[in-house]
């Protein structure tokens, strides 16, 4: 297998050889690998892992170079903006830049302390983000979106409650 070869097709090679498989980014960044996304990652290096019957995948969005070893220092991408965008899209296109599903909270902009209906969450509008757009990418950090199903409400203070 080539350096930049499309997942996919590694994954369809790896399957019929009755192997499982790991993702992995190759490089240093640590990046959670969207399952849902794999169209648009490409594999720079294998692993076998022979006493389990599988193989690691050290990939790289498709968009990248692969890096000359594994784990090699790159440049990290910077914290996409989300703001104005569903609860839905923001959670994907924050997965799709490397924070893990666990790493990422979302909370009423109106009453953070409330539990959320995540179901029509969905569909509501992010209103402010941490991490703030634009700053570089790191995997340990949380992800923290207030939301809100209209971004002009304010948090209550404490006495209005």
């Amino acid at each position: 297998m080539k350096p930049g070869t499309p997942l996919l097709e590694v994954v369809d090679e790896v399957t019929a050889a009755g192997l499982g498989l790991s993702l992995r980014d190759a490089t240093f960044l640590s990046r959670y690998i969207p399952p849902e996304m794999t169209r648009e990652y490409a594999v720079c290096f294998t692993e076998d892992k022979p006493d389990y019957g599988a193989i690691d995948l050290f990939v790289v969005p498709s968009a990248e170079d692969c890096p000359t070893k594994k784990g090699a220092v790159v440049p990290r991408p910077p914290v996409p903006d989300v703001t104005g965008r569903t609860t839905a899209e923001a959670a994907a296109l924050m997965a799709s830049t490397g924070f893990a599903p666990d790493r990422m909270t979302a909370l009423d902009q109106g009453a953070p302390s409330e539990p959320l209906d995540s179901k029509a969450a969905r569909n509501w509008r992010v209103c402010s983000q941490s991490p703030v757009a634009g700053k570089p990418f790191r995997a340990d950090e949380k992800v923290l979106m207030r939301i809100s199903a209209d971004c002009r409400t304010t948090v209550k203070s404490q006495s209005e409650r």
